[in-house]
């Protein structure tokens, strides 16, 4: 019985291969790569050809890719097996960017329990909202505000992953707050973005002056360049699940 409940509220799924998901200009598709395989894709026509994706979230047992809109108080999913637009949510003004400021406003998810992270304008803030737009608690990842560049879930460990932008770290925290491991990568990165394949260990982020998305292992190494599409600006990383329970 607790099982079943457990399934009905959180979602289970089998695992498959990790892809990439790639977003930015409205009028480019969201670019789907297939990391094991040519399994490739890409998703046209679900954006507003004047959008501007500014983060990007994938959940793993609902297959939903996550977007968040500029300035970055709209959010979206995308259900990909079905190619629509599921959720649409206006979030507060907390969460959008000052007008005429650049600032990195990557997400994450957790997909054990659906909740979508969201960096915050205000240095080193991270914002939590749970799975129908209903914004939670905010925090400040280690207590210290450091800029953040990107956010990204070890689905594995269960650890909030956050790029900061001030020495290209990598930080993974458990609960939220508690720092468990750090790496700093081993290249000029253009830190706005983080993506993370849990089950091999590998951190994606764009590189600096390149065209380029740098992959690194777990010690910060970069051990593989991949295209970088045209007019892309956020990414995550998930398994393509193969069977789902809701």
């Amino acid at each position: 019985m607790y099982l079943l409940t457990g399934l009905f509220f959180t979602g289970c799924a089998t695992g498959g291969p990790t892809h990439l998901y790639m977003a930015g200009d409205g009028g480019s598709p969201i670019v789907d790569r297939d990391l094991a395989g040519t399994e490739h894709d890409e998703l046209d026509g679900l954006l507003e050809a004047d959008a501007v994706v500014v983060g990007v979230g994938y959940e793993y047992n609902t297959d939903y890719i996550w977007l968040r809109l500029a300035p970055g108080d709209r959010l979206i999913a995308v259900k990909r097996s079905i190619r629509d637009v599921w959720y649409d949510y206006a979030l507060p003004a907390e969460f959008a960017a000052p007008e005429g400021e650049t600032v990195a406003l990557d997400l994450a998810v957790r997909s054990f329990n659906r909740m979508v992270y969201a960096a915050l304008p205000a240095t080193g803030v991270v914002g939590k909202v749970a799975r129908y737009g209903d914004p939670r608690e905010r925090f400040v990842p280690g207590g210290e505000p450091r800029p953040i560049g990107g956010l990204a879930w070890d689905q594995v460990s269960d650890r909030l992953l956050v790029l900061f932008a001030d020495h290209g770290e990598v930080v993974a925290f458990e609960n939220e707050t508690d720092p468990v491991h750090r790496v700093t990568l081993q290249a000029a990165v253009d830190a706005t973005t983080l993506a993370y394949d849990s089950n091999r260990q590998r951190y994606y982020v764009p590189l600096r002056g390149e065209r380029v998305l740098g992959e690194f292992d777990l010690d910060g190494r970069l051990v593989g360049r991949l295209p970088w599409p045209e007019g892309a600006r956020a990414i995550d990383a998930g398994q393509r699940s193969l069977v789902r329970v809701f």
